[in-house]
């Protein structure tokens, strides 16, 4: 059995109350996946954390267990004896379970004891910066908008254009794929226009749009801009 089909039957485990066994898949998923199945990544980060916050609702003993994960990563990080892979997993859990003000103020502990791993893990803090409405933090951080969009546009349509031509999946990675970019583009906006900047936010919002070659990826990364769509499901062929 393969991370993917682990994850499956995890998320099955716990809808049929089997919750330690789901909990013991869980955590070996966030542990292995990668070296497994490194295209994991992005599934790992969010549709694995949401079935596992969903398992402890009903056990808490889940939601113990993905707190003392979170705790000790924090904690290396502080350290110095982790880096920003580490970070991405520790703000990926507090934006899951609602803390992204622990993720921000993590940053900016290390920001004081470690400013070269905060350098490091400056793109990945801005998320939960932008939620704590540091904005003059976050525009000192961010990249220049225009490039990053253009590469990011790119890269979007060529990732989508791939799909195709990959193994089956089970995780709605075109939906996936869209909401990052969008994802991304907002928090630009957000940033320049909480800094002041309103005339330059609303350019960067119609860049992001316009930029999109394909007509139903822009109709899409558009409507993203209104509202976020649902995943569809994540299911077995």
């Amino acid at each position: 059995m393969n991370a993917q089909e682990r994850l499956w039957k995890a998320n099955e485990a716990s809808r049929e109350g089997r919750h330690e066994e789901a909990l013991q898949e869980f955590i070996w998923f966030h542990h292995h996946a990668l070296d497994e199945e490194p295209s994991l990544y992005g599934v790992r980060l969010s549709f694995a954390l949401s079935y596992w916050k969903a398992l402890g609702q009903v056990y808490p003993k889940a939601l113990d267990a993905l707190h003392a994960i979170r705790k000790d990563k924090a904690e290396a990080l502080l350290r110095g004896d982790a880096g920003l892979e580490w970070f991405r997993d520790v703000t990926a859990i507090d934006a899951e379970l609602g803390n992204t003000t622990l993720s921000y103020q993590l940053y900016v502990a290390l920001a004081e004891s470690c400013p070269a791993l905060a350098t490091e893990c400056a793109r990945a803090a801005l998320p939960a910066i932008v939620a704590a409405k540091d904005y003059a933090l976050a525009a000192r951080l961010m990249p220049p908008p225009e490039p990053l969009l253009r590469q990011r546009a790119i890269m979007l349509e060529q990732d989508i254009g791939s799909i195709k031509h990959k193994p089956f999946s089970r995780a709605p990675e075109r939906w996936a794929l869209i909401c990052i970019y969008v994802d991304e583009a907002k928090r630009l906006v957000t940033i320049l226009a909480g800094d002041g900047d309103s005339a330059e936010a609303a350019r960067i919002k119609g860049l992001a749009i316009s930029l999109i070659k394909s007509p139903s990826v822009r109709r899409e990364v558009a409507a993203g801009f209104i509202k976020r769509s649902k995943p569809p499901p994540y299911r077995v062929r």
